[in-house]
């Protein structure tokens, strides 16, 4: 599992995954990667190879079950939203969904609609590990993990806090106070693994003394090629 990434357009950070906990998230993204360039054709995955790409812990056939099937319902809530020229319309990324208890598998399909999401990508899309992905307990560090990802190539993310509350599905209740220990506390405890000199900076508006703003800056960490192994000895033999 080390080596799977997972890669989508980028417009898909901006879909909102409310209501999504953490396994959950492991499971849906763990989906996305394995569904990657395989057109519109329905894939079928193992439990266990769903199990071990989403670091799946609980070993019941029925919880596991379970915990497809609400994944699976969270996905037709989540929509892609289209408007143009008066025209509204709404899609669900995957459509054909059939879990198979007896035989232990996963039958999925992309909607045609939105299959150019996960496939053929050349430009502006996300990529991340899959197993760091799912090594990030707090689901709103998951989220702005792909954030930042996305932004990888500049260190910088800004966001309008009303934005920020959007895409993290934060709950309308909390305030400024509850975002900072149930929101940014466990952003930057968690990202600081990922990113180095992970600063969060909330900007005040020009007016009054509510948060407008919250600002990223971060270095992500390079990855380097393993160096093969020169056998040098061969020449003194």
């Amino acid at each position: 599992m080390a080596n799977i990434k997972v890669r989508y357009k980028n417009e898909l950070n901006l879909v909102p995954m409310r209501n999504f906990d953490s396994v959950e998230m492991n499971l849906f993204f763990s989906i996305c990667a394995k569904m990657k360039d395989k057109g519109l054709s329905k894939v079928q995955f193992t439990f266990e190879d769903l199990r071990e790409l989403s670091a799946y812990k609980p070993t019941s056939i029925k919880r596991f079950s379970d915990d497809l099937e609400a994944v699976y319902n969270k996905m037709l809530q989540l929509t892609y939203r289209t408007e143009e020229a008066g025209i509204r319309e709404k899609f669900v990324l995957f459509t054909g969904y059939r879990i198979d208890e007896n035989n232990q598998t996963v039958d999925i399909s992309v909607n045609p609609e939105l299959a150019y999401i996960i496939n053929e990508l050349s430009s502006e899309f996300t990529k991340f590990e899959l197993q760091e992905f799912t090594g990030i307990r707090s689901s709103y560090a998951k989220t702005m993990y792909r954030l930042l990802k996305q932004y990888r190539s500049t260190g910088f993310y800004k966001v309008k806090i009303e934005d920020f509350r959007e895409i993290l599905s934060i709950p309308n209740s909390y305030q400024m106070s509850d975002i900072d220990k149930q929101v940014l506390k466990p952003i930057k405890n968690e990202l600081s693994e990922f990113f180095d000199s992970l600063k969060i900076k909330k900007i005040k508006a020009r007016k009054g003394n509510r948060i407008a703003m919250i600002e990223f800056r971060f270095k992500e960490k390079q990855e380097f090629e393993p160096v093969p192994m020169v056998d040098w000895m061969k020449d003194f033999k």
